[in-house]
């Protein structure tokens, strides 16, 4: 039985994918309740009931899949300072920080670039699901609408 898009919480699952790591927490999508489990964090569940359960592993998303992001943002922004101050931040070093801080002196665009964001990540999510057969294929147009 596949999950419906519209019970699964994407924001969720794609915070799961953004997580650096850092803590040592992993993520996995119950493929029967929709629910994003870490085993150790969340008590009632082992890595053990994972192995025999119906569960999928949350990958992290790919660096350049947010760097992508990032640029597609900025080439979408009209011309001015803020587009001039984001070109000039993705062709440093440390792109995604120097992005960020950028971003700061921009508040409109701020704004924006987490709205864009989101609707990206969205999308992100749910090619995933519909790559690991949690879900039907909702079509195009259909997964950034559903927020």
């Amino acid at each position: 039985m596949m999950l419906k898009l519209e019970d699964l919480d994407l924001d969720e699952i794609a915070w799961a994918m953004q997580d650096d790591r850092s803590m040592g927490n992993e993520y996995y999508l119950h493929l029967d309740t929709g629910e994003i489990v870490v085993p150790g964090l969340d008590e009632d569940i082992t890595l053990e009931e994972i192995v025999e359960g119906n569960y999928a592993y949350v990958d992290r998303i790919e660096s350049y899949e947010s760097y992508q992001h990032m640029e597609d943002f900025t080439a979408g922004l009209p011309d001015g300072e803020a587009r001039t101050k984001l070109e000039q931040a993705l062709v440093r070093s440390k792109p995604f920080r120097h992005f960020k801080d950028a971003l700061e002196h921009f508040p409109k665009e701020l704004q924006a670039w987490y709205k864009f964001k989101d609707q990206a990540m969205n999308k992100v999510v749910v090619e995933w699901l519909v790559g690991i057969k949690a879900i039907e294929d909702p079509g195009p147009g259909m997964n950034a609408e559903t927020s």
